[in-house]
C-alpha cells in the first residue's frame, strides 16, 4: 500500500501541470507561507523576514460544496479572522460551518421579534446573546450587520457562493501582514488564476498558481500602514510530505 501511494505521489509531482485541469491537487498538500514583498518591489528583498518552525503560518486548500438551497454567510470576528456559514431552506434556524472551517459545530440561532437580538444556541445550551449594533438592513435576511458589544463585535455579510472552487483556510495570524487569518472562498478568473469572493473589500486576494510547489497569494486591497503590509505571500508546498501535523514541521 505505501508503495503505491509513494508511486502515485511521485508520478503527481513530475506530470506537466497543465495535465491538471481542474487543479484539485492544491487540496492534497499544506502550504507554508512566506513573505513576498519582494514580488512586486525587489528592494523590499533586504528586509525580508522568515518564519520558522510553529511561527510559520500554515494554508490548506479545499474543495467547496454546500447543499444548492444554501444562503452563504461571510462572518467577520472583530478586525481579526474571517469565516463562512451557510443555513439551507430545510433547516432555516442552523447555522452550518463550511466542513473544514474554523466554526467547527451547528449553531441553532432566533430572533427576537424585531430582530434587535439574536439568541444563539448549541446542542440545546446557550451559546451566546448577541445585540443589533447595525439598521435592518434586509428583513428577508436579517442576519446582515454587526452584531454585539464592543470590544467583541461579529459582523455578517451575504456572499454569492455561485462558481466558487475551493476554499483557503489560513489557520493563524501572519507576522506584520493586513491578510489575515481564517477562511477565504475563490473562483477561478483565468489560467491557474483565483480571486476571492467577500463580503468585505479587505477579504478580496489573488491566487495565481506558479508552479506544482509554489502559489502566489496578493491582497487586492489598500489599508492604512499600521493595518500591516499589504503585500504578497508565498504559498510553498513539500510534495514528498502532502500533510503535515504542526508538531511534525
Amino acid at each position: 500500500m505505501k508503495k503505491t501511494f509513494f508511486i502515485i505521489l511521485l508520478a503527481a509531482v513530475f506530470m506537466p501541470l497543465s495535465a491538471f485541469e481542474n487543479h484539485d491537487w492544491i487540496t492534497e498538500f499544506d502550504w507554508a507561507l512566506s513573505d513576498g514583498r519582494d514580488i512586486a518591489d525587489p528592494s523590499a528583498r533586504s528586509s525580508q523576514v522568515d518564519w520558522i518552525g510553529f511561527r510559520t503560518p500554515i494554508a490548506a486548500f479545499h474543495k467547496f460544496h454546500i447543499p444548492s438551497d444554501s444562503v452563504l454567510y461571510q462572518v467577520r470576528l472583530r478586525n481579526e479572522m474571517f469565516y463562512f456559514v451557510y443555513q439551507t431552506e430545510e433547516e432555516k434556524n442552523i447555522f452550518f460551518p463550511l466542513e473544514k472551517t474554523f466554526f467547527k459545530t451547528p449553531l441553532n440561532f432566533e430572533f427576537n421579534n424585531d430582530f434587535s437580538v439574536l439568541l444563539l444556541t448549541r446542542n440545546g445550551r446557550f451559546f451566546t446573546r448577541q445585540e443589533r449594533v447595525t439598521k435592518l438592513i434586509n428583513s428577508e435576511y436579517p442576519l446582515i450587520g454587526i452584531w454585539g458589544r464592543l470590544p467583541v463585535l461579529t459582523e455578517y455579510g451575504l456572499v454569492n457562493h455561485s462558481d466558487c472552487l475551493y476554499y483557503l483556510e489560513i489557520e493563524r495570524d501572519i507576522p506584520g501582514y493586513a491578510v489575515r487569518n481564517g477562511t477565504y472562498l475563490f473562483k477561478q478568473t483565468g489560467d491557474k488564476v483565483f480571486e476571492s469572493i467577500s463580503s468585505f473589500p479587505d477579504g478580496r486576494m489573488r491566487l495565481e498558481i506558479k508552479s506544482q510547489t509554489e502559489i502566489i497569494l496578493t491582497p487586492l486591497f489598500t489599508l492604512p500602514d499600521e493595518k500591516g503590509w499589504v503585500a504578497p505571500l508565498r504559498m510553498r508546498c513539500s510534495p514528498y510530505n502532502p500533510r503535515f501535523s504542526r508538531e511534525d514541521y
